[in-house]
């Protein structure tokens, strides 16, 4: 019997097998499709909240505590797995202006380097392939990205190596639950057992907890491009109306992303796929010249304000949640990990966990 069963196998939930494993416990982690298969593969990977001054500070404390926490772990992620994750600091440029002065509020208040930057030859300084139009913006030089499905494969990896217990295409039908304590989970198949379950299972989590306080997480499904060019054609991640553009370390670039509440739907559509272009080329325009590779969509797993659940639950002992993440799954994944570990372990949590509690405010 595992000490822990984890319910839901995209990033989250297998740094959390990682982490957990690492604290040196038996872990069996569960997905009902192949691991990083949902909307951990398909975001950008910025490692930043893309407005962040619009989050509320318990956002920014996991941000900013991810930022500091994945070099190291890219690190051991590639020792372990033999794949490069390529978080790289590429730096992130905003056109936006109209809330400058509360974004350097908050830089100053968090001690974040931001430069606001005032003409067309400065801006091009930074990022040469900007639109001539573009006169203005605010220059943060230390923001990172990583690719996302070199983690996802990463994690893969070094789960194997590390021989953790993980069964992919095996979707949990039910917790099993018992006068307020978990006893473990159902399959279509098996009864597993465990004394603490944590479910990591992004936009499906309300779903999977039912007939007990349900966790208010609803997919929001967010499509995106990738042009296929040269290496080092665009240099800097460039945000602006939020719609974003990250390049790759080998030429290609990514558009992003619309922000569609139609449920558990995963389609393309012509629309959006010309709006992200017609966005991107506004900002860059020699991607007008690029073909568009590939065209997709995920499901993020939405909150009311973008604070994620990170908790146990108030009813049931012994299951734990990390969900809710938003558009910020990776960006506060390796932060949430961290206090999820400290919350199933009993250790000191390096945040206050309050905020991300059930019965706070979401």
């Amino acid at each position: 019997m595992p000490d822990i069963i984890i319910i839901g196998g995209g990033a989250i939930g297998m740094l959390s097998a990682h982490e957990l494993h690492r604290a040196g416990l038996e872990i069996l982690l569960l997905e009902r499709g192949p691991l990083g298969g949902e909307s951990s593969w398909a975001g950008g990977g910025i490692i930043s909240p893309l407005y962040p001054w619009r989050y509320d500070d318990s956002v920014n404390r996991l941000a900013e505590l991810s930022k500091s926490l994945y070099p190291g772990t890219a690190e051991q992620l590639r020792d372990e797995s033999g794949v490069d994750c390529e978080l790289i600091g590429s730096g992130l440029l905003v056109t936006d202006m109209d809330e400058a002065e509360l974004a350097l509020d908050w830089s100053r208040r968090w001690n974040i380097d931001m430069q606001r930057i005032d003409g067309a030859g400065a801006i091009h300084e930074i990022e040469p392939a900007a639109n001539e139009y573009i006169d203005e913006g605010l220059w943060m030089p230390d923001i990172m990205q990583i690719r996302n499905p070199k983690l996802v494969k990463a994690l893969k990896g070094s789960l194997q190596s590390l021989h953790v217990d993980f069964r992919e295409h095996t979707p949990v039908h039910e917790l099993v639950i018992d006068s307020g304590r978990i006893l473990g989970v159902r399959t279509a198949t098996e009864t597993l057992l465990a004394d603490r379950v944590v479910v990591t299972s992004g936009a499906w989590t309300a779903g999977l907890i039912t007939g007990i306080q349900t966790p208010a997480v609803e997919p929001v499904k967010g499509q995106m491009i990738m042009f296929s060019g040269e290496a080092g054609l665009i240099r800097r991640m460039v945000l602006s109306s939020n719609h974003y553009i990250i390049p790759r370390r080998d030429g290609r670039v990514l558009a992003g992303s619309t922000l569609e509440r139609t449920g558990f739907d995963k389609s393309t559509t012509a629309t959006a796929r010309d709006e992200l272009k017609n966005a991107a080329t506004q900002l860059i325009p020699m991607l007008d010249r690029l073909e568009i590779e590939r065209h997709w969509a995920g499901l993020r797993p939405g909150t009311a304000n973008g604070v994620p659940y990170i908790c146990e639950h108030p009813e049931i002992s012994g299951l734990f949640i990390n969900a809710g993440h938003y558009r910020n799954g990776v960006v506060l994944g390796a932060a949430s990990v961290r206090l999820m570990t400290e919350l199933v372990t009993g250790m000191k949590p390096c945040l206050d966990p309050s905020p991300y509690a059930m019965d706070a405010r979401h």
